[in-house]
């Protein structure tokens, strides 16, 4: 595909293969800046993470938030680096790693070879990113199968320009959409700017057979997640509108969320980003960039107007983002290296943070990465305290506390069970594993948060832990034994 000459830079010191070869270096050293640092990572896992490698253990083609392959990529890690943090973190770098190699493919066939590199570098020293490479979420998957989708939608745009066949490429474009969706669901956002960008720009407008091919063959590689969601009642779509139900329209969230986007893809980028959309000419490929950036942006700005969000919802925007900014902080090589240097700051700093967590200053009496802090300590309690009542069944209420305990009592001979839901399930525990006293092992032990009233009355207090400071921030828990477990028999929903 040929080049567009208008976003060429000015005169640079070194020709195409020099900068290939530094872009390649520099995303390989910033990785392995990453990976390094994680061997040495002395934080716990989020209570996402610790849900996540919980889900790998009982694989599934579903589960109760999220479609199923962050599951399977943690069982894969589980299986080769065995069980730590650092294994389920590991795998997060090399998929960004991966993300930015494949944008700077995809941009250097439409674009002079200094723009591909700013959007490369850019995308992967983003503050999104910087987060994304410390720790294992979903976004982290996703990113990928949508930077491989923008790739083939062009390179099938390019063979229906120039009239030739292109079943392969149709067939890998579905498998890379069905694997994202297994990623996300946020990825329907991606089709939706997809549609929107062949339909403006013939640069990423595949011949209707392919998109035909590739939408079956997307759907068949969903299908056994439909099919699981259809076997559950659809749960995930419940949790979705539940997290997304607001009390009434505001205009401050929606406000909100657009600052916030400066701390997802970072400031100078975020401007470059706008001034590219607003201030180029509206050529093809501007117009399909622009499409794929705006699309989820405007999804999730819509559904801040009627209830909550969260900032990395249209994390999607990163890719195409990456290189409209690219395209625009080319002609200006001053903002090119603050832009790229902040990200840096940030990319070297968040990991050394991470081995250094209790050395950084606290933030409103707790530390800075409390979340990642003070998991280890309530779980490895609950199970000795459960084990010193005798317990052969440990109900547990919450997520938090369930997967703390899957995760740090994996080796433990105790039987986890969720305390049985009133309604619908607010977790994937209390979906697939609520406590039944007709089927689980006695005798029955149950922790319990001190300032909530025992579900229960007969139950034997046989101890108490004070949290220490991190995610539990000094709560404080009993363990109880329960004489009569009847008493958490599954109660029928209330509306």
């Amino acid at each position: 595909m040929t080049q567009d000459p208008r976003f060429a830079p000015g005169p640079v010191a070194a020709g195409p293969r020099r900068i290939t070869a530094m872009t390649v270096a520099a995303i390989l050293a910033i990785t392995l800046w990453r990976l390094g640092l994680a061997l040495l990572d002395r934080t716990e896992l989020s209570t996402d993470e610790a849900q996540y490698w919980a889900w790998g253990q009982s694989l599934a083609f579903g589960y109760y938030s999220k479609p199923p392959l962050i599951g399977w990529i943690l069982r894969g890690s589980s299986e080769v680096l065995g069980d730590s943090v650092a294994a389920v973190r590991l795998a997060a770098p090399l998929f960004h790693m991966a993300t930015a190699l494949v944008l700077f493919h995809f941009a250097r066939r439409l674009l002079p070879v200094p723009v591909a590199a700013i959007a490369a570098l850019s995308y992967l020293t983003t503050p999104a990113v910087a987060v994304g490479s410390a720790l294992m979420t979903t976004d982290t998957p996703l990113l990928l199968s949508a930077a491989i989708a923008m790739g083939l939608q062009t390179l099938l745009a390019e063979a229906r320009a120039e009239n030739r066949p292109a079943i392969g490429l149709a067939l890998l474009f579905g498998l890379v959409l069905g694997v994202g969706l297994l990623a996300k669901y946020a990825l329907l956002f991606w089709l939706a700017g997809a549609a929107i960008a062949a339909w403006i720009s013939p640069l990423f407008r595949p011949r209707g057979v392919d998109a035909l091919i590739a939408t079956a063959v997307m759907l068949v590689v969903i299908a056994p997640n439909l099919w699981w969601l259809l076997q559950w009642n659809f749960i995930t779509l419940a949790h979705v509108q539940q997290i997304t139900e607001g009390n009434g329209l505001s205009l401050l969230r929606p406000l909100m969320f657009v600052a916030e986007q400066a701390l997802v893809i970072g400031p100078i980028l975020l401007v470059a980003i706008v001034l590219a959309v607003g201030r180029a000419p509206k050529d093809a490929l501007t117009a399909g960039l622009a499409a794929l950036t705006l699309t989820p942006l405007a999804i999730v700005f819509g559904q801040a107007v009627k209830g909550p969000v969260l900032a990395n919802w249209a994390v999607l925007f990163l890719l195409p983002g990456a290189v409209l900014g690219a395209m625009w902080l080319v002609r200006h090589p001053r903002l090119t290296w603050l832009s790229l240097l902040v990200g840096l700051a940030v990319t070297l700093a968040l990991p050394l943070a991470k081995v250094f967590p209790t050395a950084l200053p606290e933030a409103g009496g707790k530390p800075l990465m409390a979340r990642y802090l003070g998991h280890e300590e309530i779980a490895r309690w609950a199970l000795r305290a459960a084990n010193e009542a005798g317990a052969r069944t440990l109900v547990v209420p919450g997520r938090d506390l369930m997967v703390d305990l899957l995760w740090f009592g994996r080796d433990s001979p105790l039987v986890l069970r969720a305390v049985p839901p009133a309604g619908r399930p607010a977790h994937h525990w209390e979906l697939t594993a609520a406590f039944d006293p007709a089927t689980d092992p006695g005798p029955v032990a149950l922790i319990w948060p001190e300032e909530q009233p025992l579900p229960c009355a007969a139950a034997i207090p046989t101890g108490r832990f004070t949290a220490p400071p991190g995610a539990y921030g000094g709560r404080n828990f009993l363990m109880v034994r329960l004489t009569a477990p009847d008493c958490l028999r599954p109660r029928k929903a209330t509306r």
